[in-house]
């Protein structure tokens, strides 16, 4: 059975009743062979099948499980995996297509649609879609899961294929583009749990130098690393940087003034334990030197991952009334503050950064539990806290940075 018509037979109806069963056996399951035992238990329900739908089945069921667990996606989609590894959470995509919607597009051309979790975003906040997908497996499934849209099969960087997929749109609408961005090695990361980064946008699938030109014809609407560059902005594109739940997520440039400020972070905490969902926005400018270096006072304020990546530092801390530690490192000092671009620490002592002394220093106080902050400095949390080996009933943090060009240790209690 070829990859199309596994594809095929995994989207038909005939399915469906399959998947079912191969839900509710991966459920019920706890055991160390778990997937072994739900495998031989599906073909022994379905005797019809092929060891190839069989294990397509169960892929697919363990695909929608992780598409829960980690991304919040819901589980009814048709899912592979590399297509799982690039998935917009849901949050993020519909936030998206609101702001489309509110910039008067109507009809949005999605030229790397892959599985289609931005493509369902823009079709359920009223917009006509048109999804292009080169891999003829792949436009199964987006099909599947986004049967309101116009699929178009073939590779965006074709101009023939482009043109058909952008027929329609007129000067409001937006071409939204989603470059692959997996390492073309291979590679993996040591866990062997996702591929690797391409960290180079030149080899991004299309390149961004290709999304870049799009904006001769198009507005341009494209999702990238969260590390992109903000140095690498185009002339008149505006960009913001996401967070959800304290992980940086994704870059979004626009190619028109989409929202007033240059740059612009992003933080969205979703909702969890009783607690609404809410968005905080934070727009700048980038330019660094704004705010002075300064030495330690009172407290220290860590800036949101989504300020960080914008490389928004300086611009928040000018709004905050805040100075930095150094020039070359993320952390503010300065009186209280109430941000959520922030998360502050009441400054309580400043301990040795020599390991051994630093150990006294702890065990003097009791502390056997101790929570490490090092961003940007080079130290292993996990190595130096073996390293000290400490014992005792009490709890503490500390913070390694650089403080004017010298590393310092700082106790400290979060806020």
């Amino acid at each position: 059975m070829t990859d199309v018509a596994l594809a095929q037979w995994l989207t038909s109806p005939s399915a469906a009743a399959i998947l079912d069963r191969a839900q509710a056996l991966e459920s019920s399951s706890t055991s160390p062979s778990a997937s072994i035992a739900a495998s031989g238990a599906l073909r022994r329900a379905f005797p019809e099948l092929s060891p190839e739908q069989c294990a397509a089945a169960m892929t697919q069921v363990e695909l929608r499980r992780r598409a829960v667990e980690r991304y919040g996606i819901d589980g009814s989609q048709f899912l592979t995996r590399d297509g799982l590894e690039q998935a917009t959470q849901p949050v993020v995509a519909s936030r998206r297509a609101a702001m489309l919607v509110a910039a008067g597009c109507t009809r949005v051309a999605d030229l790397t649609a892959g599985l289609g979790f931005d493509a369902s975003a823009f079709a359920a906040a009223g917009l006509a879609v048109t999804v292009v997908e080169r891999s003829p497996e792949t436009a199964v499934l987006l099909a599947a899961n986004v049967p309101s849209a116009r699929l178009v099969i073939g590779d965006a960087t074709d101009n023939a294929t482009r043109a058909e997929a952008t027929s329609e749109l007129g000067p409001s609408d937006v071409v939204f583009v989603d470059p692959a961005r997996r390492d073309a090695s291979g590679r993996r990361t040591p866990d062997g749990a996702r591929a690797q980064s391409e960290r180079d946008p030149e080899r991004w699938s299309p390149p961004w130098s290709f999304v870049a030109s799009l904006a001769d014809q198009h507005r341009v609407c494209a999702k990238t690393a969260p590390g992109f560059p903000p140095e690498r902005l185009p002339a008149g594109w505006h960009g913001e940087w996401t967070s959800v739940a304290g992980t940086a997520t994704e870059a979004c440039l626009w190619s028109w003034p989409a929202f007033e400020a240059t740059r612009r972070a992003v933080r969205i905490e979703p909702a969890a334990h009783g607690r609404d969902a809410w968005v905080a926005e934070f727009g700048g400018t980038g330019a660094r030197g704004q705010v002075d270096v300064t030495a330690v006072a009172g407290s220290i304020h860590e800036p949101d991952l989504s300020i960080m990546k914008a490389g928004l530092i300086d611009d928040l801390a000018a709004d905050l009334r805040l100075t930095r530690l150094d020039a070359h490192s993320a952390w503010l000092t300065g009186g209280d503050v109430s941000s959520p671009f922030v998360r502050s620490y009441q400054v309580e002592d400043l301990l040795p950064s020599d390991a051994k002394a630093l150990r006294r220093a702890l065990r003097e106080r009791g502390i056997g539990a101790l929570t490490i902050k090092g961003r940007a400095t080079g130290i292993d949390p996990d190595a130096l806290r073996k390293r000290l080996a400490l014992i005792g009933p009490n709890t503490a943090t500390i913070v390694v940075t650089v403080s004017m060009g010298r590393r310092i240790t700082l106790l400290v209690t979060p806020r």
